[in-house]
């Protein structure tokens, strides 16, 4: 059976508050091979990494991404609403240095500049190490164009109606919404030399389930528990 790679959702995030150092270190300590992250762009050209537009969600205090300095987000604490003290907002470049050689990255384009996110991977000398996914294209393709030798993803609700979109820019991982996964479909992809990668399981019947497929990659905010499931396939 193919090797499925786990790709911890904002870090250990079932557990700790998303997308900040805890949760990255706790998915690391797992052995994960892969721990997904969201970057941003602050209004002074810093890459951060949060999910949302806005602060609100998981600091308490208001305001978006694009519109706040960096100083202003490091400010805040991204973990009380999760019932952890003093778990702020890291810089990409906080997560790249701490989290060198201890497990790759996915690292999802939400608002931000490829060309900036690409010249800090590169400073980490990780480009064998992340994989740049996206749901705008155009992310992917000024990717591409920059730095062809790092991987990226097409991240999308649903399967696209043809492999060419990926294959005509080069990009080679289709990351969908593991309930619109379709067996017969997904062969097709992976002729065209295409991997698949769903997100984002947390049900351990339903992971299961996709365990027998022809899946690379799987992303849950439960790593630990994909983990057991996988090993109890691979036994």
């Amino acid at each position: 059976m193919k090797k499925i790679s786990v790709v911890a959702h904002r870090g250990f995030s079932e557990k700790y508050p998303e997308n900040t150092m805890l949760a990255f270190q706790k998915a690391a300590r797992l052995g994960v091979e892969f721990i997904e992250l969201d970057a941003r762009e602050t209004k002074d050209g810093e890459i951060v990494v949060i999910h949302d537009a806005s602060v609100n969600r998981t600091t308490g205090a208001e305001g978006y991404v694009k519109e706040l300095s960096f100083g202003e987000i490091k400010r805040l604490d991204a973990g009380k609403w999760k019932g952890f003290e003093n778990a702020f907002v890291p810089s990409l470049d906080e997560v790249l240095q701490a989290l060198h050689s201890k497990t790759k990255l996915l690292v999802e384009i939400k608002e931000a500049s490829p060309r900036k996110i690409v010249k800090l991977v590169k400073k980490h000398g990780m480009e064998q190490s992340v994989i740049i996914g996206s749901f705008n294209i155009e992310y992917l393709v000024e990717t591409r164009k920059t730095a062809p030798e790092i991987p990226t993803a097409f991240i999308t609700g649903s399967m696209p109606e043809t492999p060419d979109i990926l294959t005509v820019n080069g990009i080679e991982i289709l990351d969908i919404n593991y309930r619109r996964f379709e067996r017969a479909r997904a062969r097709e992809f992976i002729q065209r030399g295409i991997s698949l990668s769903v997100w984002t399981v947390d049900d351990e019947d339903d992971m299961k389930k996709l365990a027998g497929e022809e899946i690379s990659f799987i992303t849950t905010n439960r790593p630990d528990v994909l983990q057991k499931v996988l090993r109890s396939f691979a036994i």
